[in-house]
């Protein structure tokens, strides 16, 4: 419905300004009298130096595009017209930086802000003050409150200072208010209507109160008495009627909506004769509008329904303005904001590739509570009517589950039931790819090991005490060796070991040394013992050959009697 207003109002808007321009050709032209010494003024005078200072609006400020507007602007324009001064206009960004300028005059200044030395021209501009406050409060009960008052101007009787805060412009002091920095303040019913609609203000409320009125005037500094004569008089001259044309053609500039009240209350009977037969078919197209939409809604809130219970989350990225929006189920599973928008970046990250054009793949995405999720994309592509990309909708189907068995039973796969480390053809494939992918500079070695009295144990001690010295093994392998060297067990109480990049034989009789201390701890009384023989993979080779070679040097180690480690040579 909010969305309805608003087009009504800038519907409203347009007419009064279609208005205002009609109005404005019956206005007839003002016959200024000036003096010869006048008009030798204007003609000699090039360009009138204006300025004023920034967050006064509507009487006078830049938009975000540089453009001068307000209302103190439309009346030098319009004394432009009637004198053919030429003014040149500077906004600063406070009344201090203007006033230290090199400027002929000051526009927009109120009575009540001008300095000692300023001589103001008669007003053009009278408005009543009235109080804003945050809507937390009780109008009824300021005496200790935060007064927010404006650099430059006088406190109004009452009000201490110790209970006041200055700020640069009225735009910053209302900021204030709204954001509860201060509890309240006095403005100008133009300049607090204004930046009240334009920055959507939700805090603040505004009572009439007529504390003080405002008068605005053209300042001089510098003695310019007949510009001051020239300027008065076009004041003068300007009639009633085109004075509040301009006025409110200043206050019509505005980023936001202007209340309906404020436009019937100037604009009355032109708006509800124009507007009548319009409305008509603006009603129609909002029913229409109200139908189409209640049956989106309806189909959205079904697409949502079927998202929550079949595990589903949707998303739907555009392509022109790179902007992934994620549902509320999506926002609701990644939690925090850091995490929405690290999973955003992800998913953008993907969609964005000019080549994507996959209906399905895999994605791990970071959850709320530090842990990955696994998750299914399914992706429809919209195509615009040029054939270029449009837009991206997906869903994100959680597989997390499913991915975590799937990966244990590969694990499972691969790994040897009692001791937890690689099983005999996991161990092979490994250890093949290694050596064919192996950097041929750097030099690798394989290792083949078996328990010396394994079967005097599983004889004296049982298997289980057997089974219990095999993973004693496995155990001290994992402690002695890399993290990233292959460990794996490929028989009975016979295991492998590939280590990468090894620069010299006493490195591995270092760590022959370190197994066999570890194993002897690990098996305690059973006393077990290892026999090793290792290989230097030098050059390019299978597999199967390295495995020929280093098992050649394990049976040396075994006929030298055995706890050893032997190193392959071709006279083994």
């Amino acid at each position: 419905m909010y969305r309805y207003k608003q087009i009504f109002v800038k519907f409203l808007v347009a007419i009064l300004i279609l208005s205002f321009i009609i109005s404005s050709f019956n206005v007839a032209e003002a016959s200024l009298v000036l003096t010869d010494e006048e008009k030798a003024y204007v003609a000699e005078k090039k360009i009138v130096k204006a300025v004023s200072a920034q967050g006064a609006a509507p009487i006078i400020y830049s938009n975000s595009n540089g453009q001068v507007l307000g209302i103190a602007k439309n009346v030098a324009e319009e004394i432009s017209r009637m004198t053919g001064l030429v003014f040149e206009y500077n906004i600063y960004p406070s009344p201090e930086e203007a006033l230290k300028s090199d400027f002929d005059i000051f526009v927009g200044m109120p009575s009540n802000y001008a300095p000692d030395d300023m001589v103001l021209s008669q007003p053009y501009l009278k408005s009543k003050t009235i109080l804003y406050i945050n809507s937390s409060l009780d109008s009824n009960n300021l005496d200790d409150k935060i007064y927010a008052a404006v650099k430059g101007s006088a406190l109004p009787q009452g009000i201490k200072e110790e209970n006041s805060i200055y700020f640069d412009s009225r735009e910053e002091s209302l900021n204030a208010v709204e954001a509860g920095k201060a509890d309240y303040g006095y403005g100008n019913a133009y300049s607090v209507s204004f930046y009240t609609i334009q920055n959507n203000f939700k805090n603040i409320i505004t009572i009439p109160n007529e504390k003080e009125e405002r008068e605005y005037c053209f300042g001089f500094v510098k003695k310019n008495d007949l510009l001051l004569s020239i300027i008065n008089k076009s004041i003068n001259e300007i009639s009633e009627e085109r004075m509040q044309n301009l006025i409110l053609d200043g206050t019509l500039h505005i980023d936001r909506n202007i209340t309906i009240s404020m436009i019937m209350g100037a604009y009355g009977k032109e708006v509800l004769t124009i507007a009548f037969g319009i409305i008509c078919i603006l009603l129609f197209s909002i029913v229409s509008y109200i139908n189409t939409n209640r049956s989106l809604i309806m189909q959205n809130r079904r697409n949502e329904i079927l998202s929550q219970i079949s595990n589903e989350y949707l998303y739907e990225y555009s392509v022109a303005d790179d902007c992934l929006e994620l549902s509320e189920e999506c926002v609701k599973l990644f939690g925090s904001e850091a995490v929405n928008n690290e999973v955003a970046e992800i998913l953008k990250d993907i969609l964005s590739d000019n080549t994507f054009d996959v209906i399905s793949s895999t994605v791990k995405l970071p959850l709320a509570n530090g842990e990955t999720g696994v998750f299914k994309t399914v992706n429809l592509i919209v195509y615009d009517n040029k054939g270029k990309r449009d837009s991206i909708i997906g869903k994100l189907i959680d597989i997390t589950e499913y991915a975590t068995k799937k990966e244990e039973l590969i694990i499972k796969s691969q790994t040897d039931g009692l001791t937890g480390i690689y099983n005999a053809i996991t161990t092979k494939e490994l250890i093949a790819e290694r050596i064919k992918s192996k950097d041929e500079i750097k030099t690798d070695v394989l290792i083949l090991m078996d328990c010396d009295n394994f079967k005097y144990i599983n004889d004296n001690f049982g298997h289980l005490t057997g089974d219990s010295v095999l993973e004693g093994i496995a155990g001290s392998l994992k402690s002695t060796f890399r993290n990233y060297d292959i460990i794996g067990r490929i028989g009975g109480d016979e295991f492998c070991v590939y280590l990468n990049d090894i620069a010299s034989v006493e490195f591995i009789q270092l760590k022959f040394m370190q197994l066999r201390a570890t194993i002897s701890k690990e098996t305690g009384d059973v006393n077990a013992t290892i026999s090793m023989g290792a290989v230097f993979v030098y050059e390019s080779k299978t597999y199967e050959d390295y495995f020929e070679m280093a098992d050649s040097a394990l049976y040396q180690a075994k006929r030298n009697g055995g706890d050893q480690l032997a190193i392959y040579n071709d006279k083994i």
